[in-house]
Parts: structure tokens; C-alpha cells; sequence
């Protein structure tokens, strides 16, 4: 028997549902994949050694995933079976040991949480309105709205 009688099936199967579909998607399943390879440590290069490990297994298998079921499904559904929110997620690491995370609550709205290197932890909730963003602190109250000024990040108003 020829190895070709049984590769040309398989390499039909696998893509003729990613043809079919026609569809690019959003690919969360990978992101998610790249988000854990991010937050294996703060050193590039023991994320550089993990991104090397997960070729093995997680990144193909996400992005396979992601490209056969998870983007055809959101294209004929419009949604994702993959939640985009996963809950908290670090940012970025400051030299003195210092935190800031970001806690998707609902579309538009993130908490931002900043930790100094003593632990002292203050909170502010981002809300995405038409043209700005507005910053509250940790009683609600408005401390200023940050938009875009002649091309440029500016604060629009304050308290």
C-alpha cells in the first residue's frame, strides 16, 4: 500500500473544516497559551526556554484548537466557546518588587491593582466610555478622565 493513500485523506480532513469556515477568528485558546508562557517568570529567558518546552505540545494544540473548532464555531455563532476573561492578570513586574494587575469586571470595565514592594495595595476601576477613559479610586469616586488630545494620551479632567 502507498503512504500517500492515507496522508492525502488525512491532510483533507484536517482542512477542509479551517477552509470551510472561512474564518481568521480570535485565536483565545492561543493567547491564553502565550499569557501562561508570559507569566512563567519575569526573566526572558526562562520564558524563552518555556516557549521552547511548550512547542512540544500546547502551542500546536492551541492553535489547531483554536483553528478547527473554537474560530468556526465563533464564526457561525458570533461567540467564542473560549472566555476571553480570565480573570486576573499580571502585568508587569517593577526591579523593587512591585505588582500591577488587571481584573477584567464586565466589557469595558477593569480593576487595576498596584502593589508597592512593602505590600501596600491601592485599587483603581477603569471604565471605557465613548471617547475617554475614566479612572476611579476605591470609593468610586472620579479622579479624572484620560483620552486622546491632538493624537496624544492626555487627561482630559480631574475630579
Amino acid at each position: 500500500m502507498s503512504l500517500r493513500r492515507y496522508i492525502v485523506p488525512i491532510a483533507l480532513a484536517a482542512f477542509i473544516p479551517t477552509a470551510t469556515a472561512g474564518c481568521f477568528g480570535s485565536f483565545l485558546l492561543t493567547k491564553k497559551v502565550y499569557q501562561f508562557n508570559q507569566e512563567v517568570s519575569p526573566d526572558k529567558w526562562i520564558q524563552w526556554v518555556a516557549f521552547l518546552l511548550m512547542q512540544i505540545g500546547p502551542y500546536p494544540l492551541a492553535v489547531a484548537g483554536d483553528a478547527v473548532v473554537a474560530n468556526s464555531i465563533e464564526f457561525h455563532t458570533g461567540e467564542n466557546p473560549i472566555k476571553a476573561d480570565s480573570g486576573k492578570r499580571l502585568f508587569a513586574r517593577g526591579a523593587n518588587g512591585e505588582t500591577a494587575s488587571t481584573t477584567v469586571r464586565a466589557p469595558g470595565v477593569v480593576d487595576l491593582e498596584m502593589v508597592d514592594a512593602d505590600g501596600t495595595a491601592r485599587v483603581l476601576t477603569l471604565v471605557e466610555d465613548d471617547a475617554s477613559l475614566r479612572v476611579y479610586d476605591a470609593q468610586g469616586r472620579l479622579l479624572g478622565r484620560v483620552g486622546d488630545l491632538d493624537g496624544a494620551p492626555a487627561l482630559l479632567s480631574s475630579r
